[in-house]
């Protein structure tokens, strides 16, 4: 991967991006996470996606201490999702899961509410994510 800029980071996680390849990198910190914690990791990504052209988001979700709340989960896909693909350039999204199926934020009705709605692939780690985004249109958009 290549070196990441900061732009948010909490409690809970961070929000990096590699503008010279085009996408943001989101990752957890372990510590557990309250609502507002895992909200405001997304919405600092979705300020970041319309901030500067980045077509591909990288999760790695690995150290996400647990699934968030069903009720968090759903303003993810409900509204969160709907508005950065309204006004972003945002295609892909290459997703590590967590290693415990306990704490996995896509399970598998959140992965396919996701494919319908954004080129999405799960990977093992990190390499193969960042090979497959940089394969794909997630390059650096012209401005």
């Amino acid at each position: 991967m290549s070196p990441t800029l900061h732009y948010f980071s909490n409690a809970v996680g961070s929000v990096d991006y590699v503008p010279a390849d085009g996408y943001l990198y989101l990752h957890w910190s372990g510590v557990p996470m309250t609502g507002p914690e895992f909200r405001a990791l997304y919405i600092h990504a979705h300020n970041l996606l319309r901030r500067y052209p980045l077509r591909g988001i990288l999760a790695d979700h690995r150290a996400m201490p647990a699934a968030p709340a069903v009720v968090d989960r759903d303003w993810l896909l409900g509204t969160w999702l709907p508005a950065v693909l309204a006004d972003t350039h945002f295609e892909r999204y290459a997703v590590v899961p967590a290693l415990e199926p306990a704490h996995r934020l896509h399970t598998p009705a959140v992965a396919e509410q996701l494919q319908r709605a954004i080129t999405t692939a799960f990977f093992g780690d990190i390499p193969p994510a960042v090979d497959w985004l940089l394969a794909g249109p997630a390059g650096p958009v012209a401005t």
